[in-house]
């Protein structure tokens, strides 16, 4: 394949890969007491971490080798959609930041726990749940239900942010649902854009690709985000090709 567009390729793989991103967040605000439709936050989110892990990969295999990598050098005979296996890699080429607002990046992209059970699930439904009910109808054993995986989630930062008690009180009011799953909303997206905010900055400030820099404006969605913008926007209010001012 042309190699001039293999590497335009990646340049709009990361873009992609931002969208995907930005659509999983807003998907997650639109999880409401009347709407459980996990599917749309589960395909966005799964396909763009995907998506962004491989790029960074591909950028550092060239960075090491000269030339970008094939699939079997990519993902050393693991499956595709494995964002477990493709976050641990990420982990070996991220390092800490050396600046002041900074400092808990690293942290974030290779110890928290909340981020780590979020890829568990996020893999497990890209590599074998994305089709969860089409495979019952076919009768197909499936284990893995990823909508029931998401929700252990949302209780999981609810009682961490209530207390277990306060937590199964607001559940006998049907009243306050709705204010749980905003809550609990909040809470997730507030997280993941940690988490972005810290991989996407390894794109100015890491040593992972010499040419990472060049990418500073597909990825400024996350980059930009400052302490007190987390958390706070409605990513529903945008369309893909829509900038998102933070500063």
């Amino acid at each position: 394949m042309n190699e001039t567009y293999r590497n335009i390729a990646v340049v709009i793989e990361i873009g992609n890969s931002i969208k995907y991103l930005r659509n999983g967040l807003a998907e997650i605000q639109n999880i409401s007491a009347a709407n459980d439709f996990y599917d749309p936050p589960l395909i966005y989110l799964s396909g763009g971490l995907e998506r962004l892990f491989k790029s960074m990969l591909c950028l550092n295999y060239k960075e090491k080798t000269g030339q970008l990598p094939n699939y079997k050098e990519l993902m050393e005979g693991k499956n595709g959609h494995d964002i477990e296996f493709l976050k641990s890699k990420i982990e070996k080429i991220c390092i800490p930041i050396d600046r002041p607002f900074a400092q808990m990046d690293y942290d974030i992209i290779t110890k928290d726990d909340l981020i780590n059970t979020i890829c568990k699930v996020l893999s497990a439904y890209g590599k074998k749940a994305r089709y969860f009910n089409l495979d019952a109808i076919l009768g197909t054993e499936q284990e893995f239900d990823a909508k029931n995986e998401w929700e252990k989630i949302e209780t999981l930062v609810l009682k961490d942010f209530y207390g277990e008690r306060k937590y199964f009180k607001l559940l006998e009011k049907p009243q306050m649902l709705e204010k749980m799953y905003k809550k609990s909303n909040e809470i997730l997206v507030s997280r993941i854009e940690f988490f972005l905010r810290a991989i996407t900055r390894q794109f100015i400030f890491g040593n992972f690709s010499i040419n990472s820099k060049t990418f500073v404006f597909e990825i400024e969605a996350f980059t930009d985000i400052d302490d007190n913008q987390i958390g706070k926007t409605d990513y529903r209010q945008f369309q893909n090709h829509e900038w998102i001012k933070r500063k």
